[in-house]
């Protein structure tokens, strides 16, 4: 039985629940000592005095660094790039300035992590406040056109004065989306050693240990193979930790002064102030069609803020570019604005997920205002030409998508007018969205080892950050090699392994994963020729294409030999496949490549109390082939409930004078949990695509969270009659 689109259980799955898997925090290193950091209030100004002779004189205290104190480190030079990923480009600790409420200004090292905190408290900072710049609609107005670092900026295809012109129907509407935090599970953490040769060790929960040890390499030029970085395990990612934040170069520096481990593992709190978060957006969208919800033309801006020191930018009407067609053209803009935050970044799922916001709301709209069914609206507008490219798509199963999911959830007995559907006290609403979402193709390499025992191992310097990606690459490898899933081992997440991508972008089953399949292939193909040409060969005198891999060896016609057998009378005790997936950049291939998916929900609304529960949900996914479908399902559970946090209780609410996030714990800042979430059911609708991987498949991870949310604000509409266009959807919004 092929291994590949089998619901094996993950590799690592008992490991993980019995507390076996050991996660960055949790490695044990004789005389570690502990990082506590110390963050400013105030979120713009400078530091006048640090007294810190209190600390340093603290039990357990090593040492105490402040910027008059803190060797200097390599600025890092922009553009930002994802070999190079720094999360920000201010360097703390390095000269007087606040630039945002929470900017570490000071970190204390200790014997324990109590006393390192408590010697914290000690020190004793005077500032000069200046008020801060906040983002709010106001203050956008400011907003300008930043550099390109991702994808061009502003786009222009066709023509799309005269489509604006040509449309009957004209939806015009402003969308906001709010500020958001990662909250993985697993803080970040860190903790870094030098031993005598000046070779620097790092253990860090994040998502590229190459990318890592490349940038520390150009921060504290040393040479990379100077830095070994491990990450075998991470509890979860979402973007936040595929970059390099302040903690982790701290926890280097101080390892390096001092002499010793240093570990640093940050608060639930310090994590809204240091590693990131989501920008909110303000979003202009205006969609014209004719009489039959035809587009002729959509025209989507966006502003979001960043930090004063860096020019991110999130793309949110990038997914216009290509979601719907519209026949006179398509325009799009970014503008960004400087703001006293730490730099947002990534955040599953980025760019798209919020642009959908925008674009699928106003969708809804469009659909109301020409009376045609929002499903046959996305029908009558599908394209299986790239609009902004020019290109094919590669395969776009998003007919599929609407028509399969559409029945399989019962579309057709929704009664269309809203606040129409009702049980009890409980308004019932039904909505759809359409999504889109880039596929990456970057490099990556394998090794597969044949062992004489049969078995084979799996390495590669990739991560598994709880995707399954263990289990995955266990599958590829033994389908390849015709061995049991169970015969493969699977080593990941060092940079002494072969050299891999990071894994963001919902890129490492396509990538990563091809390079795993070239390894195997390279080493069945040296055991083909072995079987043909070695020592008693048992195939002697056929043709390499007549062999089959088969239970745990080869075999042509009716005869066979196992690999232990093999690789005895070769007198081997292991046979080495090397794979290097080299592929084409996406945008210069010749056909467009993206996923796509349509998500059909229901809520349930209290009409006097106003609060919204989501009680079905249905999403029908295009990622190519599946190589684990319990695995694949887990992500699109796991996507969904994503998007319910952003539809209904997700949202960084900042202090307009202070500057700084209000809410950093779980009590203010609200993740939906088991008791808002319902049965989830989930669709695989594409097919083999070889444009996208040598393994068929096709990004899935964050494609799921991308359009859940205009999807039940779509369902709270059809319930309420009511329309919101602020996210999240709260209580009082509603009432």
């Amino acid at each position: 039985m092929s291994a590949v689109g089998q619901p094996i259980p993950r590799l690592e799955g008992r490991l993980k629940v019995t507390g076996g898997a050991q996660y960055t925090a949790d490695v044990p290193l004789t005389g570690a000592l502990h990082g506590a950091i110390v963050h400013s209030p105030i979120a713009n100004g400078r530091t006048i005095s640090i007294d810190t002779a209190a600390a340093e004189r603290a039990p357990g205290v090593l040492a105490v660094f402040t910027y008059r104190n803190m060797p200097r480190i390599k600025p890092i030079q922009k553009p930002w790039v994802h070999l190079h990923p720094y999360g920000q480009s201010y360097l703390v600790l390095q000269d007087d300035q606040i630039h945002y409420a929470g900017q570490p200004v000071a970190l204390v090292v200790a014997d324990r992590l109590d006393q390192a905190a408590y010697a914290g408290t000690l020190i004793t900072i005077q500032y000069e406040v200046k008020p801060p710049v906040v983002f709010n609609t106001e203050t956008a107005r400011g907003a300008f056109d930043p550099p390109q670092f991702l994808w061009p900026v502003n786009s222009s295809v066709g023509n799309p004065a005269k489509g604006l012109t040509d449309g009957a129907v004209r939806i015009e509407r402003v969308y906001t989306t709010a500020d958001r935090h990662h909250n993985q599970m697993e803080p970040h953490a860190t903790m870094s050693t030098w031993d005598a040769s000046g070779h620097l060790t790092i253990f860090e929960a994040c998502q590229g240990v190459f990318a890592l040890r490349d940038f520390v390499s150009i921060a504290l030029e040393i040479p990379p193979e100077k830095v070994t970085v491990i990450s075998r395990y991470v509890g979860g990612g979402f973007g936040g930790k595929a970059y390099v934040w302040p903690h982790t170069l701290l926890a280097i520096v101080a390892a390096r002064v001092i002499r010793r481990p240093v570990r640093i593992q940050l608060t639930r709190a310090q994590m809204y102030s240091m590693v990131g978060h989501q920008p909110a957006t303000i979003q202009t969208i205006t969609l014209a069609a004719d009489k039959t919800g035809k587009l002729t033309d959509i025209r989507h801006d966006s502003i979001s803020p960043t930090s004063v020191f860096d020019d991110y930018i999130e793309y949110a009407a990038n997914a216009s570019r290509s979601l719907w067609g519209a026949s006179g053209g398509i325009s799009t803009g970014h503008k960004i604005l400087h703001t006293n935050r730490n730099t947002p970044t990534v955040m599953r799922a980025p760019h798209e997920a919020l642009g959908h916001v925008a674009t699928e709301i106003a969708m809804d709209e469009l659909a109301y205002a020409v009376g045609v069914d929002p499903v046959a609206l996305r029908l009558l507008n599908d394209t299986l030409v790239d609009p902004y490219t020019g290109r094919p798509f590669s395969t776009r199963a998003m007919r599929r998508c609407l028509t399969e999911g559409a029945q399989r959830f019962g579309w057709n007995a929704r009664d269309p007018v809203p606040r129409s559907m009702r049980d009890g006290r409980y308004l019932i609403g039904q909505g759809v969205a359409g999504a889109i979402y880039t596929h990456w193709r970057w490099p990556s390499k394998a090794r597969v080892v044949l062992r004489s025992d049969g078995s084979a191992l799996v390495e590669s310097g990739m991560q598994e950050i709880g995707c399954g990606t263990y289990t995955v690459m266990r599958q590829v490898a033994a389908d390849a090699l015709g061995l049991r899933a169970d015969k493969v081992d699977v080593h990941l997440g060092d940079t002494r392994l072969p050299a891999s991508h990071s894994a963001i972008g919902s890129t490492t089953m396509s990538n990563a994963g091809a390079g795993v399949l070239l390894a195997a292939n390279a080493v069945r193909d040296k055991a083909i020729a072995l079987a043909l040409t070695g020592h008693d060969a048992p195939f002697g005198g056929a043709t390499a294409n007549d062999v089959l891999t088969v239970n745990g060896g080869l075999a042509l016609g009716h005869q066979t030999i196992t690999y232990s057998d093999l690789l005895a009378r070769n007198r081997l005790k292991v046979l080495i496949g090397d794979g290097n997936y080299d592929p084409v950049e996406e945008a210069k291939g010749p056909t467009a490549i993206f996923s796509f998916s349509a998500l059909f929900a229901e809520v349930h609304v209290d009409e006097e109390l106003g609060l919204v529960r989501l009680s079905r949900f249905l999403g029908a996914y295009d990622a190519g082939r599946i190589i684990n479908p319990r695995t694949a399902r887990s992500q699109a559970i796991g996507g969904i409930i994503w998007g319910v946090g952003q539809a209904l209780l997700e949202q960084s609410e900042t202090d307009p004078a202070m500057g700084r996030f209000l809410h950093r714990n779980y009590s203010g800042y609200l993740v939906p949990t088991n008791a808002d979430i319902p049965e989830l059911e989930v669709i695989f609708a594409g097919e083999f695509d070889p444009e996208a991987s040598p393994l068929g498949t096709k990004g899935m991870g964050e494609l799921t969270a991308v359009a859940v949310a205009p999807a039940i604000v779509n369902a709270v509409y059809h319930a309420t009659g009511k329309r919101i266009r602020d996210l999240p959807v709260t209580v009082e919004k509603l009432l």
